[in-house]
Order: C-alpha cells, then sequence, then structure tokens
C-alpha cells in the first residue's frame, strides 16, 4: 500500500522554539491521529511535561476487517483473532508491509529534520494494535542491510507481537519464567487488543475506549531507582555477542521477519567483519524496549504481553523494560504507566522531562 493511501499525520511541534527529540505514536485498531493524539496529551500534559519534543500521531488505512464482515475500519493490518494472534497470520502481511514502510518514512525525514546521527533522538511508541505494528517494524530493521543506526527507544502498551508462536519457535526462547509472570515488574536481564477488541464491534469501533478499571488508581510499590539497577549500559550492550548457534538462531528470525516486511533478507555479504569473521547487522536490537500492560486487560490479555517481553528478552536479547499493572484495563494510566514510561525515557534517551503542573497552571 502506497504513502498516499495514510491521512496526513497529526502533528504537534515542540512548545519553545528548541526541538530535541520526536514521539512517533501509533493509535489502536479503529481509533484515529486526533482521537488517541488529543486525548493522551492532554490527558497526561505531554506537551508541558515534554516542551522540547515533537508529536507525530499517524492516522492507519483504511482496510477490510475480515472479522468483521469486511467492513473498513482505521486499522494498520488486518487480524482475524486477537485472542490467538497466530490464527490467520495471511491476513497481517499487507498492512504490516504497508504501516512498517510508514514508520521507516516518518523516521527518516525526521532524521533529516534533526540532523545526521539523530536516530537515537526519535521514540516509537504505540497503543494496542498500533505496539504490534511498530514492535514488528523495529525487529525488521531497515531495507539497507547496512545501515547501523538504531534509534532511541521503543515504548509499547496494551500491546502483542505479531507472530509472536512463530518467532518463539525459531528463537529457542524457552518458558516465561515464574518470576516474569508473578511480578509486577521486571527489567531485562535481572530475575527475571481491542481484540483488538474488538470484544464487540457494535458497541465500538476503536480499541481505545478507556476502561471503568482504567480509573481506578493502584500504586506500584516501585524503586525511584529501578529503571537503572542490573540493566546494562547502552554502549557495553551487544545483543550479539552469544555463541554461533545463537547467532544463527537470530539470524533466521529476522530473515522470517524481513521476509514478511518484503525486505531484502540479510546475507553473509551484507555483513561487517570482526576477527575475519561476518558479524550479523542487528545494531536495531540495540533499542531500549519498555512495555506496559494492565492486569486486567479484557481485550488484549496480559499474557500476550508477557509473550512479548519474554521473546524480545530471551530471544531476540534486548533491553527490556516489563511492567503490569494492578486493576488497569485495556488503556494506560497516568499516575503509573505514564509516569514510569517518561522516566524511562528520560534514562534512555536523555529525554527532558518537566515537573506535573497543578491542575488550576494548566492551559
Amino acid at each position: 500500500m502506497s504513502r498516499n493511501a495514510y491521512p496526513a499525520p497529526l502533528v504537534i511541534p515542540p512548545l519553545g522554539e528548541e526541538h530535541t527529540h520526536t514521539i512517533i505514536s501509533l493509535h489502536g485498531k479503529g481509533s484515529n491521529a486526533e482521537r488517541f493524539g488529543y486525548e493522551i496529551l492532554a490527558a497526561a500534559n505531554l506537551q508541558a511535561r515534554l516542551p522540547t519534543v515533537k508529536f507525530i500521531f499517524p492516522t492507519a488505512s483504511k482496510r477490510r476487517a475480515t472479522r468483521f464482515k469486511k467492513m473498513h475500519i482505521n486499522q494498520w493490518f488486518d487480524n482475524y483473532s486477537i485472542e490467538d494472534p497466530g490464527e490467520r497470520t495471511d491476513l497481517q502481511v499487507e498492512g504490516l508491509c504497508g504501516t512498517a514502510e510508514l514508520i521507516r518514512d516518518l523516521i527518516s525525514e525526521e532524521v533529516r529534520i534533526l540532523g545526521a546521527g539523530s536516530h537515537r533522538k526519535i521514540v516509537l511508541w504505540g497503543l494496542s494494535q498500533g505496539c504490534a505494528a511498530g514492535i514488528f517494524t523495529l525487529l525488521g530493521g531497515w531495507p539497507d542491510a547496512t545501515e547501523t543506526s538504531t534509534i532511541g527507544a521503543f515504548v509499547g502498551m496494551s500491546g502483542w507481537l505479531p507472530f509472536e508462536q512463530q518467532l518463539h519457535e525459531i528463537l529457542q526462547c524457552g518458558e516465561i519464567p515464574a518470576s516474569a509472570r508473578d511480578n509486577q515488574e521486571t527489567r531485562s536481564n535481572d530475575d527475571s487488543d481491542s481484540d483488538d477488541g474488538e470484544a464487540d464491534m457494535q458497541q465500538s469501533n476503536s480499541d481505545e475506549e478507556s476502561d471503568a478499571d482504567a480509573d481506578a488508581f493502584s500504586e506500584l510499590d516501585l524503586d525511584n531507582d529501578s529503571f537503572k539497577r542490573s540493566s546494562p549500559s547502552h554502549d557495553d550492550f551487544d545483543p550479539f555477542a552469544d555463541d554461533e548457534e545463537e547467532v544463527s538462531l537470530l539470524e533466521h528470525a529476522i530473515s522470517h521477519i524481513r521476509d514478511i516486511l518484503d525486505l531484502p533478507i540479510i546475507s553473509a555479504d551484507d555483513h561487517p567483519t570482526k576477527d575475519s569473521q561476518p558479524q550479523p547487522n542487528f545494531h536495531h536490537l540495540q533499542t531500549p524496549i519498555f512495555i506496559g500492560h494492565g492486569s486486567e486487560d479484557p481485550k488484549v490479555s496480559v499474557e500476550l504481553g508477557r509473550k512479548m517481553s519474554h521473546v524480545l528478552l530471551a530471544g531476540f536479547g534486548m533491553d527490556v523494560t516489563w511492567k503490569a499493572y494492578k486493576g488497569l484495563g485495556h488503556w494506560y494510566r497516568v499516575e503509573d504507566e505514564i509516569e514510569d514510561i517518561l522516566r524511562f525515557l528520560q534514562d534512555r534517551v536523555d529525554l527532558p522531562v518537566g515537573q506535573v503542573l497543578p491542575q488550576d497552571q494548566r492551559e
């Protein structure tokens, strides 16, 4: 699908003259840029909190939803079942290809604006199906197999990993550790949708309707330094410093994703060399990941979020922060999840974050 098939994105410039970072944020199935973008900006007071950030909210093209009698809705890709995302995966391919191309184009344009070498100043963020499309795009890498750039971070809320079962089998990830199942917080390398909810399309054509349960705030007992403990430094992180078998599994998994996205398969000729041996060019796997999910999500099960985090961490060797939020449904919560995300971005991409303004001082 051509870029022209997508509506023009909603672009919110920084409040001030300085533009240090760009956040590209994808809505969920059945929604659009205006509905999702304006709501999250207002609810979390994001423009005031992130005054140097440019926000880009793309809108998904209208596609036939197979599950709903082929009615046209905004969706990044068609998917038959969120209870079993592996069902009818053939429906997902066309949309994932088009969406990935759109995301890469948006990133390239922002790099041009921010200046050479500015990939790390760009954050990709997605809710529900937007999370699924975004993480799959990230894992596919760049069309040019020799590209070594890495975006600053990925943030996913209430989402899942497309083709997770296939990737799990390719990467031989094993079972999710009990610590990751039971704990509300799992950090990388430590101990560890709307159907898109589609639950009732006649009731709502969007997976972004806030759950009643989402209003109940259940404070997590978090250490303020939890983001900085037991995690490898960005500069020291090497996702392919493992044995040859693991590297070959990684190559197989990445090639599978690139094949789905209609990207050139990375061959040995594309690899830089180290000690005269070809090395896979998987720099995009150095992108730090934050995954948040409501433990009471009735549309996209929290187990799908756990599975995604497990494959990213155990299979792809990525730097993953996973958090499940008690009492939260299929939405986000400003008091804990959004605040955790802002701390994560402040730590990972040096994002300037302002203090919370009292309600009576907001515009």
